[in-house]
């Protein structure tokens, strides 16, 4: 993959040399590095990196928020580094969608490994997001659509067929989409019913 920017969250300084002498000969580009999890989030919005790699030994209840926000608005592929049996770092990535874990002491191989696998699972989840996003977007319209043809059957005496073309040919008229259209039949039937 490489080319992709990173940026390291740690408390010492030896951490984030370690993850650059592995990570840059491989193409990997280096953002920028912070010692606090407010620091982080900031780096994380101004540089939109494709990954972090954060050293869990920093302040952990606040390292814990910044990187639930991190997964819940799918800012970027996380890479936490710890210790083997931390079952506090298990249960935050259990739960998560774009955190993965490498142990301590940091290994070249298993590292370059868990950055390639990340990026591909977080571009995995990134597009099964959109889909769904996309699904529940459609099945809003339908039932809007569906709503207001019954609104115009009941109104203007019209069958199931003849409301539904009503609405396409007024969508095509109008240049609008369908959505729109039903929107504002219900608005209006909404509005009529008030009055």
């Amino acid at each position: 993959m490489a080319g992709e920017k990173y940026v390291v969250a740690t408390a010492e300084n030896s951490f984030q040399i370690a993850v650059r002498n592995v990570l840059n000969p491989c193409g990997y580009s280096f953002l920028g590095t912070c010692s606090d999890s407010v620091s982080l989030i900031r780096l994380i919005r101004s540089y939109s990196p494709d990954f972090i790699v954060v050293d869990f030994d920093m302040n952990v209840r606040e390292l814990r928020l910044t990187l639930e926000t991190v997964d819940d608005e799918m800012l970027c592929t996380c890479i936490i580094i710890g210790a083997y049996k931390d079952m506090e770092i298990m249960n935050l990535i259990d739960n998560s969608r774009v955190l993965s874990f490498c142990t301590k002491p940091l290994n070249k191989d298993i590292l370059i490994h868990t950055v390639e696998m990340a990026l591909i699972n977080y571009k995995r989840v990134s597009q099964l997001d959109r889909k769904l996003k996309e699904m529940t977007e459609n099945y809003e319209t339908r039932k809007l659509v569906e709503r207001a043809k019954w609104i115009l059957m009941e109104r203007n005496g019209l069958n199931e067929n003849e409301a539904y073309e009503r609405m396409r040919k007024k969508s095509m008229d109008n240049r609008m989409p369908m959505k729109a259209i039903a929107e504002a039949i219900i608005f209006t039937e909404e509005i009529g019913k008030k009055n």
